[in-house]
């Protein structure tokens, strides 16, 4: 009981370390599926004019335009494809007596789906014929297909009405999500009968580039935004990420957080070295008479002393051991739990024992049972 009592703070130590490595890389391996899922290599371009210096001109430029996607694809060869999408302002959709207010409205061409790698589970995508003719069609997703028609309907060629315009239903969007968001209660139109009907001009919000294969994106990147200072006269009115870049952040924020955490619960090891020498200074002063029968056998000061070491290294080691243990389990649990529940994603989310550090934290931990362990072993020699 003394020896489980001894080792409790190394196998909370080594248990608290593994747990945190092991959920910080859970996290991480998450927030990169899910960012390849939808294509990493995507860019963005915005127009924000505050990053221009204090009392610089915009040089006429009010937003970004159709017309930019043209020049960026025909300036910059490293370039696959280009979207322009607009937001439209929240609006109530209907369809007889039925409702739903508030959708995700997106406007956007025959690119955006390939770009944010969404697929379409029934009918069919925009066509550039579709945005030529400004037609009065639209896709949406699972949710408002079953709000609006009822659940799993048959809904290609049927209406729905927007802002007084009927639209035709000409395709659902494939279920999916990313880090909670969903595009089930989504509805996309052409962006020329957006821009036609409820916007008015050829502005859009953002731009979507891809750069071609082989292609690295912070090439890429370079490139795109050379081709936007020669347009803007060296003028820094719009912002350039990349999904790789937003990736990148996050995963920086999880791993600082994780090596903050971890040096936090390693404390508890330095806890634990400290319950060690304190056990074996007691162990010392009752075990004074095994002592001095060894020494009149002829064990030297050296032999006594490696045994006490021995002693306090092992009762560390088997802690970090146990601690490595329960920190396994529960990372099985918490994949199992997360799985059931399907969070953050669907396939929940991964533990992987991480065996390099589950092995230096156990011999971290060897190293603490014979650091503290080394008073009381000189102690016993003498």
């Amino acid at each position: 009981m003394r020896a489980i009592l001894t080792m409790l703070g190394v196998i909370i130590g080594v248990m608290s370390v593994t747990m945190i490595v092991m959920i910080s890389t859970g996290f991480q391996s998450y927030l990169n599926g899910e960012f390849k899922r939808l294509g990493a290599d995507t860019m963005f371009v915005f127009f924000d004019p505050g990053r221009r210096m204090h009392g610089q001109t915009t040089g006429g430029i009010q937003h970004l335009e159709q017309a930019d996607i043209d020049y960026l694809l025909q300036r910059v060869p490293t370039l696959d494809l280009g979207s322009g999408m607009i937001q439209v302002p929240a609006q109530t959709v209907k369809v007889g007596d039925k409702s739903v207010d508030n959708p995700r409205i997106m406007a956007c061409d025959e690119n955006m789906l390939e770009l944010n790698r969404m697929g379409i589970e029934h009918g069919r995508a925009f066509t550039h014929a579709d945005l030529r003719v400004r037609a009065n069609v639209c896709i949406i997703g699972a949710d408002l297909r079953d709000r609006l028609f009822g659940p799993g309907a048959s809904v290609i060629g049927r209406y729905l009405l927007l802002k007084g315009v009927a639209l035709e239903v000409i395709g659902t969007l494939k279920p999916e999500d990313f880090m909670g968001n969903s595009n089930r209660l989504m509805m996309l139109v052409p962006i020329s009968t957006a821009q036609s009907k409820w916007v008015g001009g050829r502005r859009v919000d953002f731009i979507m580039l891809r750069p071609k294969q082989g292609v690295k994106v912070d090439d890429a990147m370079q490139r795109v935004w050379e081709a936007l200072m020669v347009k803007t006269n060296n003028r820094p009115i719009y912002r350039l990420d990349s999904r790789e870049s937003i990736m990148n952040v996050f995963q920086g924020v999880i791993g600082v957080a994780g090596v903050i955490l971890a040096a936090i619960a390693a404390l508890s090891l330095l806890v634990g070295g400290i319950g060690i020498m304190n056990i074996m200074l007691v162990s010392v002063t009752e075990r004074t008479r095994e002592i001095g029968l060894r020494k009149a056998v002829g064990a030297t000061q050296m032999a006594i002393l490696l045994q006490f070491l021995i002693e306090a290294s092992v009762l560390s080691l088997v802690g970090g051991l146990i601690g490595m243990f329960i920190a396994w389990s529960f990372g099985n649990f918490v994949s199992m739990f997360t799985a059931i529940k399907h969070w953050p994603g669907e396939g929940g989310l991964a533990t992987p024992f991480p065996i390099v550090a589950a092995v230096f934290a156990a011999g971290f931990s060897a190293f603490i049972g014979v650091v503290f362990g080394l008073y009381p072993a000189v102690s016993a020699s003498k």
